[in-house]
């Protein structure tokens, strides 16, 4: 068994035969990662244990939700529990197709993919779409980071008004500003209330 990953929230090593163990990351491990990522909170060591208590939080949430098998798993890369740990499909992040020539057509598939996570009745919160998705074998995305999701449309609807996605280090900092307008109009037109209200658990 390989480390091939590290998250936040969670250790990622290959297992070998097309699927991934996902176990979680102690507190500790958890602080020296989000310094990596904002080392100006040393600063402030209040909001960094804020931040890692709403992380493990989430993580908690998400997992127990999750455990009850009552959504389409293929959306989450036929995911299953082993003890603590978490079993998911190996798949390709989306990061690695962002140069893609074919970009827009995996960006409408992203929005796509988002009301059918909300059809099932759960949100992805971060809406980092090239770390926390991948493409599997079928050419279909999934969802591979489940430590950060929503399952109450309220809070949805929140990050719909708020444009949560915005604030995303995908949207801030790593999507081609010659995909913003396009990623923007898909958003627009896409993550809204009406469709909040027509997909919220329809399936």
């Amino acid at each position: 068994m390989r480390k091939i990953g590290a998250g936040l929230q969670f250790n990622v090593y290959d297992l070998g035969n097309g699927k991934v163990l996902k176990t979680h990351r102690t507190r500790i491990q958890m602080y020296f990662t989000n310094l990596l990522w904002e080392p100006y909170l040393i600063f402030a060591p209040w909001i960094l244990k804020r931040k890692i208590n709403q992380a493990i939080k989430d993580r908690k949430d998400s997992v127990s939700k999750l455990k009850k098998n009552l959504y389409d798993q293929s959306l989450l890369g036929n995911l299953t529990f082993e003890n603590n740990n978490i079993i998911q499909d190996k798949v390709k992040p989306l990061k690695y197709f962002l140069n893609n020539k074919n970009f827009k057509k995996i960006l409408d598939k992203y929005f796509e993919f988002i009301l059918e996570c909300w059809r099932e009745g759960f949100s992805d919160k971060i809406y980092n779409l090239d770390t926390n998705n991948g493409i599997d074998k079928k050419g279909e995305i999934i969802l591979m980071d489940i430590g950060e999701l929503s399952f109450n449309k309220e809070e949805v609807r929140k990050d719909i008004l708020s444009k949560r996605w915005e604030h995303s280090g995908f949207y801030k900092r790593r999507l081609k500003k010659s995909l913003k307008r396009y990623y923007d109009n898909k958003a627009k037109n896409i993550l809204t209330l009406k469709n909040l209200n027509k997909s919220w658990e329809s399936n």
